[in-house]
């Protein structure tokens, strides 16, 4: 079985800054390619009813491929947030409403999540996080996306309902799929504080942790705009994100650009 992987397409930005068909040269790629399911984690483009209308149209389009995929942070900006994150589970290969079996053996397991502070530095306080502002910058989540709960309790309900289901699961193989950073190894810390104030937005150590307590097989996340494919703490580390145009791109063609971040498993 082949699974194709992909996050953070940001489909909006990456159209307007190239000119280019983004989500048609997505899924040219699938339709050439053929994996047997494509896991997209996170951030296809800004707000639940677009990213919405662009799962289905892949899905309508491509009926054959078997579609999963959990939330982003850029997915839910909306006023209100539980809101948009119900609109996103009419999907229904949004792996938020419940595991997916993908043979005898292997199953997927995920939701989008979110992030509790767990990989902040120690000079700032939970309250600054909170505010998450550093100098003139606010991380745009406080602006754009609007939740009832604080951070961390929105985390923790993300890290219980996962641990539910990773309980059902034991004695298969498990594939964990959410869109934060699972463990501190992959969360860049440049010693400026400009930049490692919103580390703290990176993840969560919760889904490292129960990736770890439940033996899965592979973690797949995405959030942080660097490909990763290596082992960690014996578990399979997948995170491939197309990123931003032009900075974190290596090719000036997007077709060029989707074709070198997809990245292709086999189970």
């Amino acid at each position: 079985m082949k699974i194709a992987i992909l996050s953070d397409v940001h489909e909006g930005l990456n159209r307007k800054k190239t000119g280019a068909d983004i989500w048609g040269l997505l899924k040219e790629w699938l339709a050439t390619h053929k994996p047997d399911v494509f896991i997209t984690s996170g951030d296809i483009t800004s707000g639940p009813v677009k990213s919405l209308a662009l799962l289905n149209r892949l899905k309508n389009e491509l009926p054959e491929i078997q579609i999963l995929y959990v939330h982003g942070n850029h997915d839910l900006y909306h006023e209100d947030a539980t809101a948009a994150y119900e609109t996103l589970l009419k999907f229904a290969g949004n792996l938020g409403n419940g595991p997916v079996q993908l043979d005898e053996d292997w199953v997927v397991v995920g939701d989008g999540g979110w992030y509790d502070y767990s990989f902040g530095i120690d000079e700032f306080t939970k309250k600054q996080f909170s505010a998450g502002q550093y100098n003139n910058f606010t991380w745009p989540d406080k602006i754009h996306a609007h939740w009832p709960e604080a951070d961390g309790d929105v985390t923790r309900n993300y890290l219980s309902k996962l641990e539910k289901w990773l309980a059902e699961q034991q004695g298969k193989n498990i594939i964990l799929v959410c869109h934060f950073v699972p463990f501190a190894h992959f969360v860049q810390v440049k010693n400026a504080p400009s930049w490692d104030f919103f580390n703290a937005m990176m993840g969560s150590k919760g889904f490292g942790e129960l990736a770890e307590k439940y033996g899965v097989k592979k973690v797949i996340f995405g959030h942080i705009h660097t490909r990763y494919h290596e082992e960690y703490k014996g578990i399979d580390c997948i995170c491939n994100p197309l990123g931003y145009y032009p900075h974190e791109w290596k090719n000036d063609s997007a077709e060029e650009e989707i074709n070198s971040a997809i990245n292709v498993i086999e189970i």
